[in-house]
């Protein structure tokens, strides 16, 4: 029985005997886990006036891609408690699924769109690199790295700087920027090949830079690699280092920044 001055318990003809109810009320919608796609639903339906409740059967936010403290990471893989030596919680953010975020992307759109960057700080990823040759080298970020860069020769990169102001100027629906090429008929490989690329700069551009998984798309038009390529350009152009942002304290916090 609930004491005096407090607030009674709802009570509800469906729930059975001796069971106390475990959310305070009737919703509209009830929302099973709290993954990113599953918090945006939730943030989404709240924004419409819809009273939702969401529930997780883990005790953090994220599901698959959430971010971890040290204590929660050795409790989900139930590998004991951490040894002191590795430090404290505090110091720990361990992403379950590590992934970084393109800066002028569709996810980075979303976030902007519906304000919940105001609950985020992000960090500007310093660089990213490649393994070309047995040898580490950073993928060029401005004029003056891709100049000292040993990814490509000098005459490779004049050629390179062509295709990038192409790429740069070109727009599907201004065809006096396609230069005569229909990139929703000629392939990727044709596109490099008209430019006199080498190989080598053909597959760093589309992993490195389209971010590609395989060759399947070089036989493939090429406007959709170009579509990538353009983002991949225009985010770096945001912050200068390189186009990848990632949040100060892991993914984790872009579906609990929903809540």
């Amino acid at each position: 029985m609930a004491e005096e001055g407090q607030p009674k318990e709802p009570t509800f003809e469906w729930l059975p005997e001796g069971m106390k109810p475990l959310a305070d009320g009737e919703y509209d919608a009830i929302v099973l886990g709290t993954g990113l796609k599953e918090c945006v639903i939730s943030g989404l339906l709240s924004v419409q006036g819809k009273k939702v409740l969401q529930v997780d059967r883990n005790g953090y936010y994220g599901g698959d891609g959430a971010s971890l403290n040290l204590t929660t990471l050795f409790e989900k893989f139930q590998a004991g408690e951490p040894p002191s030596s590795l430090g404290a919680n505090r110091d720990y953010n361990v992403d379950l699924i590590p992934k970084f975020i393109m800066a002028t992307g569709n996810l980075t759109k979303m976030l902007l769109h519906t304000k919940v960057t105001r609950y985020l700080d992000f960090k500007s990823v310093a660089g990213s690199f490649v393994l070309q040759g047995g040898k580490i080298q950073k993928v060029p970020a401005n004029p003056s790295e891709a100049l000292a860069s040993g990814l490509m020769g000098l005459f490779e990169k004049r050629r390179f700087r062509s295709f990038l102001i192409y790429i740069d100027a070109y727009k599907l629906e201004v065809p006096t920027t396609h230069a005569g090429r229909d990139l929703t008929t000629m392939t990727m490989r044709q596109l490099y090949t008209d430019f006199g690329m080498q190989p080598a700069t053909h597959e760093f551009i589309s992993h490195a830079m389209c971010l590609e998984l395989d060759e399947t798309h070089m036989d493939k038009p090429a406007l959709p690699t170009v579509t990538g390529l353009q983002a991949y350009m225009y985010s770096l152009t945001r912050y200068g280092t390189s186009p990848y942002i990632y949040p100060l304290y892991g993914l984790g916090g872009l579906p609990e920044s929903f809540s």
